[in-house]
């Protein structure tokens, strides 16, 4: 009897798998959907008007979304929960967009323009939120944090009538910082210590 109330009281150690948040391979799939989204949002830009930029631009809105999603997840897991709601605006604002480019492919009189001003206003509130807490660098915490400013002023131009154009200069400038932020983004994510050695 006392041999087995010994063997009870011992503590019962269980293997735990290590967070999935914290393997390379999750890293690396952060990384890829972000670098897609920033080398085909770019390279779309170049392209003439039609299926082959509209095939690249909802490529790049597609890594956007798994990159800031799967973000959104790492951060909370870290409990950098105001990071994580920023990435997870940041998802939900380019599917906005992504959304009014699948639109805009059916129905080629569809205000494609529309869902992009939609899209970038919510970039401005999910930005700062993930740019100001200090989980970046500081130079790219600045740069996605300035990011915001030519997304908000686009769309404040577009509530007041003005119309700006999804190509015009307020959205390229707000996507160079975006993209400059995102390099800070990525290093960061490869750069993170598995949450057994932290």
């Amino acid at each position: 009897m006392s041999s087995r109330a010994n063997s009870m009281s011992e503590p019962v150690v269980v293997n735990t798998p290590a967070r999935i948040e914290s393997s390379m391979p999750y890293r690396i799939l952060i990384v890829v959907g972000l670098a897609v989204g920033d080398v085909l949002g770019l390279g779309g830009g170049f392209l003439p008007a039609g299926p082959p930029q509209n095939v690249a631009l909802a490529l790049s809105s597609l890594g956007i979304i798994m990159g800031s999603a799967l973000f959104a997840a790492w951060f909370a897991r870290r409990g950098h929960s105001i990071v994580a709601v920023g990435f997870a605006l940041l998802a939900l604002a380019e599917s906005i967009s992504l959304s009014g480019l699948f639109l805009l492919a059916s129905a080629p009189t569809f205000p494609g323009a529309y869902t992009f001003a939609a899209g970038v206003a919510l970039y401005a509130v999910a930005l700062p939120l993930a740019s100001v807490p200090p989980a970046f660098p500081l130079w790219s915490r600045i740069v996605g944090t300035l990011a915001a400013i030519p997304f908000a002023a686009h769309a404040l131009l577009w509530l007041l009538g003005r119309s700006p154009a999804p190509s015009g200069p307020l959205a390229s400038i707000g996507y160079v910082l975006l993209t400059v932020a995102t390099v800070g983004w990525m290093i960061t994510v490869l750069r993170a210590a598995p949450s057994s050695q932290r």
